[in-house]
């Protein structure tokens, strides 16, 4: 499965998987000697409650860290707390081929994004998503690839914080073990991460510095010590990056997680 898409999807059936890691963003902003960072720590638990059916919860907490200098003196803004919840369905038969060492798979997911956040780290609507994800697998290749749309709607105060398009490819290749499928297992990971932003829209105006693409180059490495563990680690380095005005922009990633199937 991949590790930086959003949902980091994993397909089984009839199980409950959790999943949790841990985020680490460094950014770029505007402002004499300017820097920020957020850490992001999502809490999944996806419940596989009949075949081709997988529900997921979704809960992330966000810390955010800004610091920056004015007039030769360094000041710092920590805040943190846990961002919107979001909830999906999942449908892994609208194309399915099992064959041996390996399997085709073409999914459609819906979801609501809900404001259960904190001020600060909530849109104040409900959002919803929509989701395409195929997977391919034969012996030790892996090709997943998918398209996530979230469409977003205007708040109680005017503000709409644009619609987000995310697009992912990730090829996986099973290094261990070199023969079968039994005992542990290593996989190196490669991704291509895209991410598209429509303008922030504030009393039915756009907003100039809002909105772009970026594109993310994601090298990481997938270890199984059992068949119920998954120990996950990837360095997303963005290759490309158009954004519209004045914007905080990503120059490092870092992502480390588990996920455990009951």
């Amino acid at each position: 499965a991949q590790i930086v898409a959003p949902g980091g999807r994993t397909v089984f059936n009839q199980a409950v998987m959790l999943r949790s890691f841990l985020r680490l963003e460094n950014f770029s902003v505007p402002g004499p000697q300017a820097r920020s960072r957020a850490f992001v720590n999502p809490y999944a638990v996806v419940w596989g409650f009949r075949p081709d059916w997988n529900l997921t919860v979704v809960v992330p907490f966000v810390t955010l860290d800004t610091e920056q200098s004015i007039r030769g003196e360094r000041t710092e803004d920590t805040r943190s707390g846990f961002a919107d919840a979001q909830i999906f369905l999942k449908y892994d038969g609208l194309y399915k081929k099992n064959v041996r060492r390996g399997f085709t798979r073409l999914a459609g997911e819906f979801g609501v994004r809900v404001p259960s956040g904190r001020s600060g780290f909530t849109s104040n609507t409900v959002d919803y998503l929509f989701a395409l994800i195929f997977s391919h697998v034969r012996d030790r290749h892996w090709l997943v690839a998918d398209s996530q749309y979230l469409l977003t709607r205007e708040n109680s105060g005017g503000t709409n914080p644009g619609n987000h398009w995310n697009y992912d490819f990730a090829y996986l290749y099973r290094l261990l073990p070199w023969r079968g499928f039994e005992g542990k297992n290593l996989f190196l990971v490669g991704e291509l991460n895209g991410e598209f932003f429509t303008r922030n829209r504030m009393q039915g105006v756009s907003v100039a510095n809002s909105g772009g693409n970026i594109l993310f180059f994601s090298p990481g490495v997938q270890f199984l010590p059992t068949r119920q563990i998954v120990l996950e680690f990837a360095a997303p380095v963005p290759i490309y990056r158009d954004l519209n005005g004045l914007q905080p922009k990503p120059t490092s990633t870092f992502i480390m997680g588990i996920r455990y199937l009951f």
